[in-house]
């Protein structure tokens, strides 16, 4: 009997780290200009903007996520900090739902066609399927994590995904990592210690990326 590889058997992993390498570039940029980001970080405490527009800033920015090397952490919560918790979680939430929209609209429009020409019938069939049973769960894990979060949403986007199952699932789950970064951007405000938790958000999305891929490969490794 032929044991399934881990591909045959999560069809629609090896997409997800495809799209997750295509999006990983934009990042690269993002890591050559930290130290400018973290003086931007300092000047924002000291001479901040005006509310409203640090408002529509940070929607516009967080929008942009699928195109622009955009770290949703600690936009929000620099958000939190200058707007206070609730603002901060009503702007970010509506940012980063705004970005997850346009990836996935994008996709849903343009992304079958290019699945069609490079996957089989069968490929496409088994990665449907993945859709309908796990992609759900897919989005709510992956929201969190810088890269995957895009890369998931393209995916189930290219997998014509209902819009009544992408949105609201989007929408909460960003409210609650929104709400999450807003309370660790207002509390570090009152406390001083703002560029720590900046940091602290670039690194632990990070870190737990890291860790989702390296249990991946331990478990395809001990299925083999």
């Amino acid at each position: 009997m032929t044991t399934p590889s881990p591909a045959t058997r999560n069809p629609w992993l090896k997409p997800l780290l495809l799209i997750t390498v295509v999006l990983i570039l934009p990042l690269l940029v993002f890591a050559a200009w930290g130290e400018t980001f973290l003086s931007m970080v300092e000047q924002w405490q000291t001479e901040p903007p005006a509310r409203w527009t640090l408002a529509v800033a940070v929607i516009a920015i967080l929008a942009s996520d699928v195109f622009l090397p955009v770290p949703s952490g600690p936009i929000s919560t620099l958000a939190g900090s200058q707007l206070g918790i609730m603002l901060g979680t009503t702007v970010s939430t509506l940012g980063m739902t705004l970005g997850a929209i346009i990836a996935f609209a994008l996709a849903k429009t343009w992304g079958r066609p290019l699945a069609e020409r490079y996957s089989s019938t069968k490929q496409l069939a088994e990665l449907e399927t993945a859709c309908a049973d796990h992609g759900v769960w897919m989005l709510i894990l992956s929201r969190p994590l810088p890269v995957l979060a895009e890369a998931c949403a393209l995916l189930v986007g290219a997998l014509q995904m209902p819009w009544r199952r992408f949105l609201p699932t989007v929408l909460v789950s960003n409210f609650l990592i929104a709400a999450t970064y807003s309370v660790l951007g207002q509390q570090a405000a009152v406390y001083g210690w703002l560029p720590l938790a900046v940091c602290a958000s670039v690194a632990i999305p990070l870190a737990a990326t890291w860790l989702w891929r390296r249990s991946r490969v331990s478990r395809q490794t001990d299925d083999v």
